[in-house]
């Protein structure tokens, strides 16, 4: 049982992001949440965690390192979220995670990026091309994955052979993001599964790391991140490691679904689709408002280490903040209609990425990678038709499309 713990509601409000009703349609929760019970705390979870949902007290946490910490409270449920995954510089605080950070964003500098255009242009139009010859094919898994898949396994250097491999992974370790703020009880399969993964993946990475010092490149962001120097110091093999776990991860899953989502709202949508084949220069806005409306990334957590007050609720140190990107993003004090997506509107900055020290460090990549697919969409695609509804993934943290079914009329 989940009760609110805001007084402008008597009524009970509860909800689980596992459970199959909030994965099929979240947003009435969120827009509860928004309206009556901006602080709710959850019971009987493994990990114990308050929700929030406004614009403003989202921000404040992103900003708020000190009082609302990135590194998890409870290690011991670390194989219920990401295993080994987790030893990476997301889950730390500064200044561990400016140091790390500031070497893994050597690898991500526009310069950078931009060497890597051109593979995003051709595993695009190749996926579109081949989408196109299809009656019928999986949105997901035939054409956003692919391009994604595509993209990080370069950027990192990794054999074209291994994308069947890495999107096992991927798949695998999405279902347990922050998984244990909402089971009730350790689950074993969920457990087990990580775990091997990450061994699996971190042994990957170890003779991946072999290969390169023997065969030196300068096509790929892990040989920077082994050559790059800050103040004098290097990643050691471990950081890079767990660095390249994180990016294989984040990499994947959150842009194949911002992907998917894009075409979804291109259908949702189709007076906004019309202006867009009419005006490409409105693809950024179009990239900008699908973030906001459908992130990647539903929620993400905090530590409290510090009692901390919310609307009069205080939430005492040493418990978790759920903070809902999704509800922030629409939240009617901030966004003008918010449920409408208008690409003519220019609104104010989406929380989708995060913010403060945490600022996804990939949403360069990631806006480049939609903005490929957007523009081969428009070059190519006349007609979209979504053929049925959605197969949704069984974790609700993560807007995360495991398969859909379309078919493409071409120009």
């Amino acid at each position: 049982m989940i009760e609110s713990a805001n007084s402008l509601s008597p009524q009970p409000f509860e909800f689980n992001a596992l459970s199959d009703v909030f994965i099929k349609d979240p947003l009435p929760f969120m827009t509860k949440g928004l309206s009556e019970h901006p602080v709710v705390k959850h019971e009987g979870t493994l990990d114990p965690v308050y929700s929030i949902f406004r614009y403003e007290d989202v921000k404040r946490v992103l900003l708020d390192w000190e009082t609302f910490s990135s590194e998890p409270i409870n290690t011991d449920l670390d194989a219920l979220n990401l295993g080994r995954a987790t030893e990476n510089f997301i889950l730390m605080n500064p200044p561990r995670h400016t140091r790390l950070r500031g070497l893994a964003q050597q690898g991500f500098f526009p310069k950078v990026i931009k060497k890597f255009l051109p593979r995003a242009e051709k595993i695009a139009k190749d996926r579109f091309q081949y989408a196109l010859r299809m009656d019928e094919f999986d949105l997901v898994n035939d054409v956003s994955s692919q391009i994604t898949i595509g993209m990080i396994t370069g950027i990192l250097g990794l054999p074209t052979d291994d994308w069947s491999m890495v999107r096992d992974w991927t798949n695998t370790m999405q279902r347990n993001t922050m998984a244990s703020f909402w089971l009730t009880e350790w689950d074993v399969e969920r457990a087990d599964n990580v775990v091997r993964v990450t061994q699996e993946m971190a042994d990957y990475f170890h003779d991946h790391l072999k290969f390169l010092r023997k065969n030196p490149k300068d096509d790929n962001i892990l040989s920077t991140l082994m050559t790059t120097e800050l103040d004098g110091e290097r990643f050691s093999d471990e950081e890079i490691e767990s660095t390249a776990m994180l990016l294989l991860l984040a990499g994947n899953e959150t842009t194949t679904n911002l992907i998917t989502n894009f075409i979804r709202c291109m259908v949702r949508y189709p007076s906004q689709f019309d202006l867009l084949k009419k005006d490409s220069d409105l693809i950024d806005a179009a990239i900008e408002e699908t973030l906001r409306l459908e992130p990647s990334l539903r929620m993400t957590i905090r530590s409290v280490c510090k009692d901390a007050e919310f609307h009069g609720v205080t939430i005492p140190a040493g418990n978790s903040v759920a903070m809902w990107f999704l509800a922030a993003n629409r939240d009617p004090r901030v966004f003008a209609k918010p449920d409408s997506f208008d690409i003519t509107t220019k609104r104010p900055r989406h929380l989708s990425f995060a913010g403060g020290p945490h600022f996804c460090l990939g949403a360069p990549l990631a806006r480049m990678e939609a903005r490929v697919a957007a523009n081969t969409l428009l070059r190519q695609v006349k007609r979209i038709e979504l053929l049925g509804e959605p197969q949704m993934s069984d974790n609700g943290n993560l807007n995360n499309i495991l398969s859909l079914k379309a078919r493409f009329h071409g120009l």
